[in-house]
């Protein structure tokens, strides 16, 4: 029989992937889902013998090999926190990043009263459902849709909303083929394209490139900003006359997506993320809408 600092101690290998901390966040987020215990009452119980570690050993092991190979933590738990909501993730759906809250906070901004709010929303590319949701968690009378191009990544979006109570429309349509008719007329549109040209793939850190799903990250380097031009146009379609678009942007593009938004829209805003990086842009306005 063996206890938990046992097992805890087998995660040090992983100190040429991770700080001290982030082990220690890692372990005990896995050893709270592997024993169903609060991470507070395991601490207390570290060293002591534990019968139940006996079969749950090899859990604890497979998750440790698949972090030793490289894969994200938040694939091997399982689930990713995002905007104060837990949400289930797979290798079908990206990670959702803190660049994305700071979208969702920006959006928030431009609504006066986040309670009476009762427009529509759509998600473009929602994965997990991560901006839907966190947008319906602070909007609860508005109307959520969120779109994607596979049911199986979908399936993850809607999985999202049950756990967490909360309601969207979650539909699989794609961005350039799909007819957008059928969906209501917006307030707001968002979405966290694809805009990572391939060439810049070799140079980014194997956690991403080999485990996330290349097409929510990549773009062909001849086309880079070609989802902003697709969004664009539809925008323009289903956008109601005060509508606005919020999209986060690659910060080496950022003047070709405006020029791509200037081109439909009376009004565009770049704006930096906490880093000091262009990251996002703000369109209202459409010509078409007058």
């Amino acid at each position: 029989m063996k206890n938990l600092q046992q097992i805890r101690d087998k995660f040090n290998v992983l100190n040429q992937i991770y700080t001290p901390s982030e082990i220690n966040t890692i372990f005990y987020a896995l050893a709270e889902k592997f024993l169903g215990q609060k991470k507070s009452t395991l601490r207390m119980g570290l060293h002591e013998l534990n019968s139940k570690l006996d079969e749950k050993e090899i859990l604890f092991d497979n998750a440790l090999y698949a972090l030793q190979r490289g894969e994200p933590y938040q694939y091997v738990l399982g689930e990713a926190e995002f905007f104060g909501l837990r949400l289930k993730v797979n290798s079908q759906v990206l990670i959702p990043r803190p660049e994305t809250e700071e979208l969702i906070e920006w959006m928030l901004q431009d609504i006066n009263d986040l309670e009476k709010f009762n427009g529509n929303i759509l998600d473009i590319g929602t994965g997990s459902g991560a901006i839907a949701l966190a947008l319906k968690a602070k909007l609860p009378s508005a109307n959520v849709y969120g779109i994607d191009y596979r049911e199986e990544i979908i399936e993850v979006a809607e999985n999202n909303a049950r756990i967490n109570h909360l309601k969207a429309d979650f539909r699989v349509m794609n961005l350039f083929e799909s007819d957008f008719r059928e969906l209501p007329y917006f307030d707001y549109i968002i979405s966290n394209p694809p805009y990572i040209p391939l060439q810049e793939k070799e140079n980014m850190p194997d956690v991403v490139k080999k485990f996330e799903p290349e097409t929510a990250l990549f773009v062909e380097d001849e086309n880079p900003t070609k989802y902003y031009f697709e969004i664009s146009q539809k925008a323009q379609d289903i956008l109601k006359p005060k509508g606005k678009v919020f999209v986060e942007i690659h910060q080496n593009f950022a003047e070709k997506v405006k020029e791509i938004y200037d081109f439909g829209f009376s009004k565009t805003e770049l704006k930096k993320d906490i880093s000091g990086n262009w990251r996002m842009l703000k369109a209202s306005g459409t010509y078409t809408c007058g």
